[in-house]
């Protein structure tokens, strides 16, 4: 039961992890202009220059978009390290649901439009938010605790 435990807890670290360095710093093919956090020009990005036009708070483009990317790498890191896992996915689980609070929030919305292209995402964003939120919670429970 233990080898299930550990192995389902590696699963969704890795899962986590990968959706945490797409979001930072290493888009999947063809990525979306204003989707990366570090990938993307001050401005750019589509979630924060929303957010900080929306609220008239500038400070959210581009240094929360920066603070919040460095969050996410140290919870991907915390995540990587097995005795850290459990802070890691407690740290992501604060991480998701405050980004699930933006997408849900009047300022951003749940579809994310390219103000350019005018192209929308159709909530692909929040829905992987959400299924990230699921996966940290999930390792809260599976990860197996220290003999």
């Amino acid at each position: 039961m233990r080898a299930i435990r550990n192995s389902l807890s590696w699963l969704l670290a890795l899962f986590l992890i990968a959706v945490f360095l797409h979001w930072t710093v290493h888009p999947w093919p063809e990525p979306a202009v204003g989707q990366v956090i570090f990938y993307d020009l001050p401005g750019e990005n589509i979630v924060f220059s929303s957010l900080a036009e929306s609220t008239g708070i500038a400070l959210f483009e581009p240094t929360g978009r920066v603070i919040m990317g460095a969050l996410e790498l140290l919870a991907a890191f915390m995540l990587l390290i097995p005795p850290f896992r459990k802070t890691g996915a407690r740290f992501a689980s604060i991480l998701f649901l405050v980004l699930a609070g933006i997408y849900l929030s009047p300022w951003v919305g749940m579809e994310l439009t390219d103000p350019a292209t005018g192209e929308s995402d159709a909530g692909a964003a929040f829905y992987l938010t959400v299924a990230a939120l699921t996966a940290s919670l999930l390792l809260l429970c599976i990860h197996p605790e220290k003999r």
